[in-house]
């Protein structure tokens, strides 16, 4: 009977410590943001540098926003915390041209090399 519950320990340490990376979404590099001019650029020249978005919220003004994200979460221990990445870019659209956008990033022991 011990023997049961220490084989049964072992595999749930095991299959917590062994946890997959988990990704969702294209990175959102310094070279293609440094490509959004606000009031230059169209929405078909959007896509194109940045490809299709995660999502397309139509705003009460008429003008859209387009939503990138990107996620990224690695297990390295099943003793620590899982390193991860997060990005997340808003562009708003109005008239076929880039108005604005809004760039976060938050990560805890940062994956990838970093970018400025």
């Amino acid at each position: 009977m011990r023997y049961i519950g220490l084989i049964a320990i072992l595999l749930l340490v095991f299959t917590i410590g062994c946890g997959p990376t988990i990704m969702e979404g294209k990175r959102i590099d310094a070279a293609k943001r440094s490509q959004i001019i606000k009031g230059q650029i169209t929405t078909a020249k959007v896509v194109e540098i940045l490809g299709q978005p995660a999502k397309i919220e139509k705003l009460p003004s008429g003008a859209e926003k387009y939503i990138y994200q990107y996620y990224k979460e690695e297990f390295t221990h099943w003793w620590t915390l899982p390193k991860f990445e997060r990005q997340r870019m808003e562009v708003f659209i109005s008239n076929g041209l880039v108005q604005d956008y809004t760039y976060q990033v938050e990560s805890r022991d940062r994956i990838t090399e970093k970018d400025e």
